[in-house]
């Protein structure tokens, strides 16, 4: 039986979050889903949580998505980051240091195909841990 793993959506506009959250908790799902809408809210989660992978916005008011990227890297390191951004281009992200990202996608995106690229970054995880044993 696999082991549930714990997803943290990071995006301070709600109905996208509530609506990632819903399509990655369908189907009696093996993620567990938690949410919150600022990088300040998602390091408090951290501190209580152990969670497997982030999804985060780059924008976002007081925190953006590099600076809690960097963050979780620094005191997470084995925490798995995605980064969306509507701003797909990498003239628009150039700015920021997203190199310690396992992705980056960019919205709008089909809910199926990010939960196909968050199984394939956990099914990573576990060719690595069965691999150094």
């Amino acid at each position: 039986m696999l082991m549930q793993k714990t997803i943290l959506i990071v995006d301070d506009e709600e109905d996208l979050t509530w609506s990632i959250a819903r399509g990655l908790s369908r189907n009696n799902s093996v993620f567990n889903v938690l949410c919150t809408n600022s990088g300040k809210g998602a390091l408090e989660l951290l501190s209580k949580h152990t969670v497997d992978l982030i999804l985060t916005d780059v924008r976002m008011p007081e925190m953006d998505g590099s600076q809690l990227l960097h963050n979780v890297k620094n005191h997470y390191p084995n925490t798995k980051v995605i980064v969306m951004t509507a701003f797909g281009s990498e003239a628009a992200v150039k700015n920021m240091d997203l190199s310690q990202a396992e992705m980056l996608i960019e919205k709008p995106f089909e809910i199926h195909a990010l939960r196909n690229l968050i199984q394939e970054q956990l099914r990573s995880d576990n060719y690595d841990s069965i691999a150094s044993q």
